[in-house]
């Protein structure tokens, strides 16, 4: 007892610094210690792909933990990860619909760069769209589209620099209008309002230069004075919402005949009103539903065989059935009916399942059916296998 009263003693001498030491150190370690932890799955899913012994379910995992960052490059990898798991494993039915919907979100990140003006990147991305995903010619088709449209944008601001070079401003103006036509937002408004500065500059140029001589040269273009920038882009969105109006009345027209034909002309002729047009969220808004309708035509065989397999509530014609509605990807109109039947249908083959073993049916293990981990879960979040 005196030498614990001798130790306090002596402890009440020490300076303030060191027992905040004492105290903050031991915190410190247990919050980096507890950061480790929460990371370490992550560290260890860095080396799983170049790991030839790493389990297929601990690949689907990690593949899952890379997409749900929902940055670019790692759903490309996790898209790539997943397309590791052999073809015969339990999970591949959740593995392709995996793939399934990270692609399409790719492909909305791929068309986002190409809307901001990076092609190469856009391109770049959408070439890690597997060929073995239903939107793979899409996609080709998509980048084929990119390409065109980008290669006449640049053309028209040749042609609209060309004419600056010449002093034809009326040609510089008529080639600026074309780029709002452009189906890209990096060429409609950034390069557009480079051109129209251009313009402009060069008006303001020539006045100081004359001084106010050779007015009548600039008559046919400005009748009364210069034209800002914002007279010419006032007059531009003018001649756009009228277009606009235009294109949206048609569009109107061809979707009331309920044909599919006609009603993807439909869409398609929405999508030529462009961003910046009162009518922009209306034709948005119509894509949307017009797009619903066609894609719930096309999917509703998928989902009306599917039905038709499960109703023989065997275990084989169940889990063809789930394969059949998982053509039905994320996105799509039907896609959370789709699931709802998917997840009824799975517990349907976990109740035989579980008939089966309570009844001591002997496994046959030459049989698909018979595996305990053949049907589909709609969680693989579990703690991955060992190899």
């Amino acid at each position: 007892m005196h030498l614990v009263t001798q130790v306090l003693k002596q402890a009440e001498k020490l300076p303030w610094y060191v027992w905040a030491s004492l105290v903050v150190l031991p915190v410190g370690a247990s919050v980096f210690a507890f950061s480790l932890l929460n990371r370490m799955d992550a560290f260890e899913c860095l080396s799983v792909q170049a790991s030839p012994a790493v389990s297929d379910s601990t690949r689907l995992y990690c593949a899952q933990m890379m997409a749900d960052r929902r940055q670019a490059n790692d759903l490309a990898n996790a898209i790539e990860m997943a397309s590791t798991v052999s073809e015969n494993h339990p999970l591949r039915t959740d593995r392709d619909r995996l793939i399934q919907q990270w692609s399409s979100r790719l492909m909305e990140l791929s068309e986002a760069l190409f809307q901001e003006g990076k092609l190469d990147e856009a391109v770049s991305l959408a070439h890690r769209v597997p060929i073995s995903t239903s939107i793979y010619e899409t996609t080709r088709d998509r980048i084929q589209e990119w390409q065109k449209i980008w290669k006449a944008a640049e053309e028209t601001y040749q042609t609209a620099q060309s004419a600056f070079e010449n002093n034809e401003l009326s040609v510089a103006q008529g080639e600026a209008r074309k780029l709002l036509k452009v189906q890209n937002h990096y060429w409609r408004v950034t390069r557009f309002q480079d051109l129209v500065s251009q313009i402009q500059s060069v008006r303001e140029n020539k006045k100081a230069q004359k001084g106010g001589r050779d007015r009548k040269q600039t008559t046919d273009l400005l009748p009364n004075k210069p034209l800002t920038t914002n007279d010419l882009v006032a007059r531009w969105q003018q001649e756009q919402a009228s277009e606009a109006a235009a294109h949206l009345a048609k569009a109107r027209r061809l979707a009331s005949t309920g044909d599919m034909n006609t009603l993807r002309q439909a869409v398609f002729e929405a999508e030529m009103v462009f961003s910046g047009t009162p009518q922009f969220d209306e034709a948005q808004r119509l894509i949307s539903e017009w797009n619903s309708q066609i894609e719930a035509v096309e999917d509703r065989p998928y989902l009306n065989r599917a039905t038709k397999l499960a109703s023989k509530g065997d275990m084989v014609s169940l889990q063809a059935a789930i394969s059949e509605a998982n053509n039905i990807y994320f996105g799509r109109a039907l896609y959370k009916e789709a699931q709802s039947k998917i997840d009824q249908w799975t517990n349907q083959v976990r109740q035989l399942h579980d008939q089966q073993y309570s009844e001591q049916l002997p496994p046959n293990p030459s049989d698909p059916s018979n595996q305990s981990n053949s049907y589909r879960s709609t969680d693989y979040r579990s703690p991955p296998d060992t190899p």
